[in-house]
């Protein structure tokens, strides 16, 4: 009888292999800061050690996490597609509802017309506050 083995993959896998992504880029900078990079030795490794346990760590985290990340999605069921009987139907009458309606631009006519109704009513305005003031 064979044996089964069910792999047990975190629901926030991308974000571990995106963050320890990040993280190796970060140590490596360290590294490239420090002083084997400054003096160009591997004599000075002791100093650096921090960055270098850093990366080493963060390396071997980020290529497990990129392996279970491959095995999981390699042996998952491909994605069904989506039933689209359910969508609702939209009718013409919803569509044209929906639209903006058309702006009529107004003739020349009707611009003088409206800019002297406009002049009419601030002269009348203002002599009407004249006869207060007075």
């Amino acid at each position: 009888m064979a044996k089964t083995v069910e792999l047990k993959i975190p629901d926030d896998i991308e974000f571990r292999v995106i963050g320890n992504a990040f993280g190796l880029l970060i140590a490596s900078a360290g590294l490239l800061a420090g002083a084997m990079v400054q003096q160009r030795s591997i004599d000075y490794w002791l100093e650096d050690i921090v960055p270098l346990l850093l990366v080493a760590w963060l390396g071997f985290r980020l290529f497990r996490n990129l392996l279970s990340t491959w095995t999981a999605y390699r042996d998952a069921p491909p994605p069904r597609p989506r039933n689209h009987s359910n969508a609702t139907t939209v009718t013409p009458e919803q569509v044209i509802m929906g639209q903006i309606p058309a702006r009529t631009v107004p003739t020349p006519e009707q611009v003088v017309e409206e800019v002297a109704k406009r002049l009419d009513a601030k002269k009348a305005e203002a002599e009407r506050r004249n006869k207060f003031t007075k």
